[in-house]
């Protein structure tokens, strides 16, 4: 299996380490930006396990052991996941301050918050916590994600950066869920969520519009 990387992991090359699934393990033949990292698996006799490299492969062994090299792989490219109470504290916070102070929940029985650009008006951002398998991502752990408001031009671009994903539950042509806990790229999250405000509200009387800059 390959995947694309944004940085080097050159310290992960030719390391090999062990699976859920007995008698098999993974080893890392190249993780470079350049090249790309590649994992393998290999079996009780250290034999490369030919299935786990067929995406449509029906063995469910594969499968699973798939699943498992996605798991690992998302830990080592974004290992600088924070804390998602922390995240939520921080956002909710800068957004209220940086943008309109207008939040609420706009649903029962869930503890997602809602960004207004008015005190009753539409949203321009949406937070909520969902398993990062709901975007795709091979990963049991969680993700805070924030749906904004873009242009559809920005959307291959966007979705380009760690951490920018397809939106999950809304328009996925004008929306995009950016998991806050993932992206370490604050200054673009800020972009996001200004570009947002300013797509939905059709005007320009954020709190930001007076400042200099992000």
């Amino acid at each position: 299996m390959k995947w694309k990387l944004t940085r080097d992991l050159t310290e992960l090359e030719g390391k090999v380490f062990p699976s859920q699934m007995e008698e098999f393990c993974f080893q890392v033949v190249t993780a470079s930006k350049k090249q790309g990292l590649e994992i393998v698996a290999l079996d009780e006799v250290n034999e490369r396990y030919t299935l786990f490299d067929i995406p449509t492969t029906s063995s469910s062994i594969a499968q699973a052991l798939r699943e498992e090299a996605e798991e690992l792989v998302f830990q080592w490219m974004h290992p600088e996941q924070s804390d998602i109470e922390e995240t939520r504290q921080k956002w909710t916070k800068w957004i209220i301050e940086n943008i309109v102070p207008y939040c609420g929940n706009p649903f029962e029985k869930t503890e997602a918050l809602g960004f207004m650009v008015e005190e009753k008006g539409k949203w321009y951002g949406l937070m909520m916590q969902v398993p990062l398998q709901k975007l795709g991502v091979a990963s049991k752990a969680d993700a805070l994600i924030l749906n904004v408001k873009i242009h559809p031009e920005d959307k291959e671009q966007l979705i380009a950066h760690d951490g920018i994903y397809e939106a999950y539950h809304m328009n996925k042509k004008h929306w995009i869920s950016i998991a806050l806990n993932v992206c370490s790229d604050d200054a673009l999250v800020k972009e996001c969520i200004y570009t947002s405000y300013k797509c939905v509200a059709k005007k320009d009387n954020s709190l930001l519009s007076t400042r200099d800059s992000l």
